[in-house]
C-alpha cells in the first residue's frame, strides 16, 4: 500500500499517550514514500490541533492531512440543505465543530435564543451540561433538524474508555424520540474528503472499530486493518456483521512480516492437519472428527493452514473455547488470535453468550485475546464437568472466561 487513512484515537494514540510503535510507524512509511489521511470521529478539535499532537509524538503532521467529523459535518449540512447558508444552529460540542458548522455558512446560537434554531449540531462536549443537554431537547422537540458529528458511543483515554459523542447523542434521542443525521464514519462524507486529500484511492483504511472504520471501508471498496488496540474487542469482533481484511495486534504490525490467512471452517479435508497442529503444539487430537463442524482453520495460501481452534458447547449458551494450536513458525504473529476469534464467531452464530476455556501455560496469550481468569467456584458445573477439563487438564489449569456480545443488538 502506498496511501493509508488512519483513525487516532485508539490507532495512534490513547488520550494523551502514543500507543507503543505507532508513531514510528507513520515516520518509517512516510520516509518510504507512503502518503496518509488521518480520519478521526473525534469532532471536538480543529485540524491543526490533531497536526500538532502528531508532530510532537513524532509521527509527522500537517493539517492538510487530517479529516475530522466535524469537517463531514460540514460537508453534510451542505448536502441536507440546499440553502444552508444563514440558517441557525445549537452546537454541542468542541471548537472543531463550531468551526466547521460556521465555515459551512451556519449562524452558532447559544442560550435560550437557540430555542428557535433551524438545527441542534451534536458532538463530542467535555463541558457537556444538563443546560445544554436542555436547550438541545426542547429545539429539536420545536423542530429543530438533529445532526450528529458522530455516534461513537466510547472514546479510547489510557484509563479506559470514556463516554464519546454517542452517549451525549443517545441522550438527546432519549429525551425527543428523533434519530439524528449522521456525519461521521460508517457514512461516507468523511472518506470522500480523505480520498480528495489522497488525490484518490483505494488506500488502506487502519482504524480500532468495526463499526465505523471497516463498515466504512467495505462501504466505498477500501481494504481494512483493524488494529486491536483500541475500542473493539475479540469479542465484539467475534460478533461483527463483517470483518476486516487484516486484524492487527499494534499499528506496527504494519511493518511486520505477518501472516494474513483466511479464517473459515474446517473441512473433513482438512482434519489430518488439524489433528498434526494440535499434536506440535502438545494438545489431545484424538476426537477432532468429531467437532469438525465447530472448528475453524486459519488457511494462508492455498492448502497451507497454520492455525486452528475449535469450540464445545458446555451448557445453555456456554461455549467452551478448546484445541487452539499454531503451526511452529507462525506463533506470536496473530495466527493464533485469529483462529480464537474464528471459534468465538462459529460460537456466537450457535447462540452463546459466554466462552470458557481452560489453559495451563497460555494464559497470557487469552488474555490478549480478550479472556479474564475467574475462580473455579463461580464456574457453571456444566463447563467443570466438560470432559476436556474434567479429564484431560490437571486442577492447576486456569479457567478463563469471556462474554460474547449479542449479534442481533
Amino acid at each position: 500500500f502506498r496511501r493509508f487513512v488512519v483513525d487516532l484515537d485508539g490507532v495512534v494514540w490513547s488520550g494523551t499517550s502514543p500507543i507503543p510503535g505507532s508513531c514510528e510507524t507513520i515516520r518509517a512509511l512516510r520516509d518510504a514514500g507512503c502518503r496518509f489521511a488521518f480520519v478521526t470521529n473525534n469532532s471536538s478539535e480543529r485540524p491543526e490541533v490533531f497536526a500538532a499532537k502528531l508532530e510532537s509524538m513524532g509521527a509527522g503532521g500537517d493539517p492538510s492531512e487530517v479529516v475530522t467529523s466535524a469537517m463531514a459535518t460540514g460537508k453534510l449540512l451542505e448536502t441536507a440543505f440546499e440553502d444552508v447558508r444563514g440558517r441557525t444552529a445549537f452546537v454541542v460540542g468542541g471548537p472543531g465543530l463550531v468551526e466547521a458548522v460556521r465555515a459551512a455558512g451556519v449562524h452558532p446560537i447559544e442560550g435560550d435564543a437557540a430555542l428557535d434554531v433551524s438545527m441542534v449540531v451534536v458532538g463530542l462536549d467535555v463541558g457537556l451540561t444538563y443546560e445544554k443537554l436542555r436547550i438541545a431537547t426542547l429545539a429539536i422537540r420545536r423542530g429543530a433538524r438533529f445532526v450528529a458529528a458522530n455516534v461513537d458511543p466510547t472514546l479510547p483515554a489510557e484509563e479506559g474508555q470514556r463516554p464519546g459523542a454517542g452517549a451525549i447523542v443517545a441522550a438527546l434521542q432519549a429525551t425527543t424520540g428523533v434519530t439524528p443525521l449522521v456525519a461521521g464514519k460508517p457514512e461516507p462524507y468523511i472518506l470522500q474528503i480523505a480520498q480528495e486529500k489522497l488525490d484518490g484511492g483505494p488506500a488502506l483504511v487502519v482504524g480500532d472499530r468495526i463499526s465505523t472504520d471497516v463498515i466504512a471501508a467495505k462501504a466505498l471498496g477500501w481494504p481494512s486493518a483493524l488494529v486491536l488496540t483500541g475500542a473493539t474487542t475479540l469479542a465484539e469482533l467475534a460478533a461483527a456483521p463483517v470483518w476486516p481484511d487484516a486484524i492487527l495486534r499494534r499499528m506496527s504490525d504494519l511493518l511486520e512480516d505477518l501472516p494474513h490467512p483466511r479464517v473459515r471452517p474446517a473441512s473433513g479435508p482438512d482434519l489430518p492437519v488439524v489433528a498434526t497442529l494440535l499434536h506440535e503444539g502438545g494438545l489431545q487430537a484424538g476426537n477432532v472428527r468429531e467437532r469438525s463442524g465447530r472448528t475453524v482453520v486459519a488457511e494462508n495460501g492455498r492448502d497451507t493452514l497454520i492455525a486452528t481452534a475449535a469450540w464445545d458447547p458446555a451448557g445453555e449458551s456456554v461455549a467452551l473455547v478448546r484445541s487452539v494450536a499454531v503451526s511452529p513458525g507462525c506463533r506470536g504473529k496473530t495466527a493464533g488470535i485469529l483462529a480464537v476469534a474464528g471459534a468465538l464467531r462459529l460460537a456466537a452464530r450457535a447462540g452463546m453468550r459466554e466462552a470458557y476455556l481452560a489453559t495451563v501455560d497460555a494464559e497470557g496469550f487469552f488474555t490478549r485475546c480478550g479472556f479474564a481468569t475467574v475462580d473455579r467456584d463461580v464456574v457453571p458445573e456444566s463447563v467443570l464437568a466438560h470432559p476436556q477439563i474434567s479429564r484431560e487438564c490437571p486442577t492447576s489449569a486456569a479457567v478463563m472466561k469471556l462474554t460474547i456480545p449479542d449479534m442481533s443488538s
